[in-house]
């Protein structure tokens, strides 16, 4: 293709998105899934584009938006908010992949005709909720704070869940072997450690940049640059890179509210926040990066077989069934009724979900497994790609007729005009010829020559002056 075409593309991909952004208050419908709708066009649809075609650079970049997605999101989180919330993520993320992973056994047990073991890695890889799915849909819907912080965090917390049980499960493909404590002591050794790089990264680099190198052009760039170098050290040593990029910026953004800032610099604590500039910086960023990789998502979804497409369509009307009595146990305390709403609806599949389910092919291809182990790994890889199509369908379907619904019911419900008044009538509820004769009244009251009079009228006097 020639590479005239190739920009020219690439810019219109920008201006139609900011159109589709601008488009969301109107039409309800989230620029996620039209751009999604792009990338299925211009591949499965037409065949313009193959995903294969992209190679190695395919993944580098879906990595490279997954950490400015994380770190963006960390940087607009508040400590005391993440306090309040960091309860109701964690019981949302694990009560969400329990109950999606129940449903993968069912499902792989009497329709897909496989083991426990590779059920369980169905219902593993698919149990997250998609940061980068996610994240974009909460920016532009505008929840409260508190149900922002609760879905932001249940996508992160949920990734590294998956990321976990998903590896282990796959050494065990070849045995069918699982210990599930082992599972566990990872997964709590992996979050703090993970969160410890984070946080400490990013209160020294804070430090670093406000106190020493105030006058460093371009720092904007340089705390990317950072954030990657944190993101690939923190996976080099076996930990979740995702988490501690979403806790980088978490630190970036609320040093100088911690502790540590305000006894060791209180004077000088305020200015050690990010800025307008900084914050708007990433944003932009995020919102081109998050561009290319929903049409990226749209082009790298394939259907090969029709049976694994109906049964993914079922996964999903499950999982979302399920999502609604298992996001309802969140309570209601600093959550609106549309807070609780979107808390339902939004558990779309995304990044982490096509990665990990595409793991089992490759190890099956790489190892020289036998016929019926590679017809299990496609048989997982072609469920997941569709659950997590349809999963972003049926979420932004969700989300337009939703809020569509909401806005009616914001609408005053006496659209024909006023009703009568039932009963006596109040005293702020005067005739217009009442109303003549109060300013009559009020005009005699205020004229010097009833000003001059010794007795000043009452309040009970007052109300001589309203007719009966």
């Amino acid at each position: 293709m020639d590479i005239s075409i190739i920009l020219i593309a690439l810019g219109l991909l920008i201006f139609f998105a900011h159109i589709f952004s601008a488009a969301f208050a109107k039409t309800r419908i989230p620029s996620v899934l039209l751009l999604m709708i792009i990338g299925l066009i211009l591949g499965p649809i037409t065949g313009l584009i193959n995903p294969d075609s992209f190679g190695t650079a395919g993944s580098v970049f879906t990595t490279i938006t997954l950490i400015c997605i994380l770190f963006q999101s960390g940087t607009t989180l508040d400590l005391k908010v993440l306090g309040n919330s960091i309860g109701p993520a964690l019981l949302a993320a694990v009560l969400n992949f329990i109950v999606i992973t129940g449903i993968s056994i069912l499902l792989g047990t009497y329709f897909l005709h496989i083991k426990l073991v590779h059920s369980c890695f169905l219902g593993a890889a698919l149990g997250g909720t998609s940061s980068a799915v996610v994240i974009p849909m909460v920016n532009q819907l505008r929840p409260s704070e508190k149900a922002a912080t609760i879905l932001n965090l249940e996508a992160a917390l949920s990734d590294i869940i998956c990321l976990i049980i998903a590896m282990s499960l796959l050494e065990s493909f070849g045995t069918g072997d699982v210990n599930p404590g082992e599972i566990a002591l990872d997964i709590l050794f992996t979050m703090f450690v993970s969160y410890t790089i984070g946080g400490l990264a990013g209160f020294a680099w804070i430090v670093v940049l406000k106190k020493w190198l105030a006058n460093l052009r371009n720092s904007m760039f340089t705390t990317f640059a950072l954030a990657f170098i944190v993101y690939g050290l923190t996976n080099l040593i076996g930990m979740n890179g995702g988490m501690a990029i979403l806790t980088f910026g978490l630190a970036v953004a609320n040093f100088h509210s911690s502790p540590l800032a305000r006894k060791s610099m209180a004077e000088r604590a305020s200015s050690m926040a990010l800025n307008d500039n900084d914050r708007n910086f990433y944003s932009e960023i995020v919102f081109i990066l998050q561009t290319y990789f929903f049409v990226y998502i749209g082009i790298s979804i394939r259907f090969n077989n029709w049976l694994h497409i109906l049964i993914g369509a079922v996964f999903t009307a499950l999982m979302f069934g399920t999502r609604y009595l298992t996001m309802s146990l969140m309570g209601k305390k600093g959550m609106t009724k549309r807070d609780r709403r979107l808390l339902r609806v939004l558990g779309p599949k995304g990044l982490v979900a096509a990665v990990l389910a595409s793991l089992p092919l490759q190890w099956a291809q790489a190892t020289h497994q036998p016929a019926r182990m590679l017809e299990i790994c496609q048989s997982i890889q072609n469920v997941a790609y569709a659950v997590v199509l349809f999963s972003i369908i049926t979420c932004s379907v969700i989300i337009i007729l939703t809020e569509r619904k909401g806005d009616n019911e914001e609408q005053p419900q006496d659209a024909e005009g006023p009703q009568a008044p039932e009963g006596p009538q109040e005293p702020d509820t005067l005739t217009e010829p009442e109303m003549e004769e109060v300013k009559a009244a009020a005009e005699t009251y205020e004229t010097p020559e009833t000003v001059v009079t010794s007795e000043v009228p009452s309040s009970q006097d007052s109300s001589d002056f309203i007719p009966e």
